[in-house]
């Protein structure tokens, strides 16, 4: 096992103990488990640390290729601090355990369930009391604290075929409306010179991608009796808030238009390259427009592709493809490490000459996109909405933006038929 790798094990395996322990300990915990909780933190945090310094000497030995270095790590909050973007549930407990240590205010954890009892005057702990008397924003909702946070980008990453493809979430402060970083546009291009002779201009190279993080938000009811009463609300409410940002997110970073207030894009960016599948469409016959895509992607001197994102009815057509012996279709060897992946927000009713049904494929390395998102999604009370049926209303906000660092690592096979 190498050094890397041993250092990933040893941070999951605290991190995994940390959390067993505060599973069997709800609520108010012990003084001693605690404190044991905190230590196996620290650890995490010393060991998470021990993580990025062997990133960066593996850089710096040219370990990893100079393009597919750009996953957001260009990035700074206004104060200057670098931004990670975070690509796993290890990258997101380790980004919340460094900057909350759990209960860094010294209060019990809770679970989201509490939160949002606390956001509607309902009954509920100390800890919440507190965590809710600092964190109203200026909409009058509640900022969702750093030890929930986790729970819910945790389960966002398996909700999203575009985070589970490989794109990462940047975590922003409240301090700047607007964040900017460098972005590769195209490969330098290197050549001979003579003793004195000038140097070969090259084009440009180098953009500056903007980042506005813009809003998202949606409405969800639940009876008091059951806000109040229900054992597994926490975990309901979790699953529910993800699913619905999910959703929303994986169709603006796949086609966004870039119209305020909606994000840009994948597929509307400039420099993501276009597959045409015939002028009208046509049906998956079988994995040729990959290749395709491939050949675009590797000729700009991008990195391979990792994953391709598709509607459900391309999946699902691209199995059941058969040879000339009725036996499935084999993947073949270039693409055998693609992750096949689907999402509903690809539709498949577009327009590409005469043809009406037709639907689109991404083939990316979605490491080089990232949802610019806001530290903290927030819950509003919506009063006396629903008051008349006994039921509780809230909004349920999140501010975040896409960019994309390296458009010529990305493509796009349009026209697929069924």
């Amino acid at each position: 096992m190498s050094n890397l790798a041993q250092l990933r094990h040893d941070y999951d395996q605290k991190v995994a103990q940390a959390n067993a322990l505060m599973e069997q300990h709800p609520g108010k915990m012990p003084v001693d488990i605690a404190n044991r909780v905190d230590q196996m933190i620290s650890e995490a945090e010393r060991i998470a640390g021990k993580i990025e310094h062997e990133h960066e000497m593996n850089q710096r030995a040219g370990e990893e290729h100079a393009a597919g270095s750009l996953s957001g790590s260009g990035w700074k909050n206004s104060d200057g601090t670098p931004l990670k973007a975070l690509h796993s549930a290890a990258d997101i407990r380790s980004h919340y355990a460094a900057k909350n240590r759990i209960h860094g205010n010294g209060a019990a954890p809770f679970a989201l369930d509490d939160f949002v009892r606390g956001v509607a005057g309902m009954n509920t702990t100390e800890a919440v009391r507190a965590a809710l008397s600092t964190g109203t924003d200026t909409a009058g909702g509640f900022a969702l604290p750093s030890i929930v946070m986790p729970s819910i980008l945790e389960a966002l990453v398996p909700a999203s075929s575009v985070l589970s493809a490989g794109a990462g979430i940047v975590p922003l402060d409240s301090g700047a409306k607007m964040f900017t970083t460098v972005a590769m546009d195209t490969i330098p291009k290197a050549a001979w010179r003579l003793e004195s002779g000038n140097v070969v201009n090259s084009e440009p190279t180098f953009r500056a991608v903007q980042s506005v993080p813009k809003s998202l938000a949606f409405l969800f009811k639940i009876s008091r009796e059951l806000l109040a009463d229900a054992p597994n609300l926490s975990q309901a409410l979790t699953t529910a808030i993800a699913q619905a940002f999910a959703v929303e997110l994986d169709r603006t970073a796949l086609r966004g238009s870039g119209t305020n207030p909606e994000p840009l894009g994948i597929s509307n960016t400039a420099g993501v390259a276009s597959i045409t599948n015939g002028a009208n469409g046509a049906a998956l016959a079988g994995y040729g427009n990959f290749f395709s895509a491939i050949q675009s992607i590797l000729q700009s001197n991008a990195p391979h592709p990792t994953a391709a994102i598709m509607s459900p009815r391309s999946l699902v057509k691209l199995g059941g493809l058969v040879d000339t012996t009725g036996q499935p279709l084999r993947k073949p060897d270039m693409i055998e490490k693609l992750n096949l992946l689907s999402t509903t927000a690809i539709p498949n009713d577009l327009t590409v000459g005469t043809g009406t049904d037709c639907s689109e494929i991404y083939v990316c390395d979605f490491s080089k996109v990232n949802f610019m998102m806001r530290e903290q999604i927030s819950i509003q009370l919506a009063k006396e909405l629903f008051a008349g049926t006994g039921e509780v209303g809230f909004i349920c906000h999140v501010r975040a933006d896409i960019a994309i660092s390296y458009p010529k690592a990305l493509a796009v096979i349009t026209g697929v038929k069924a």
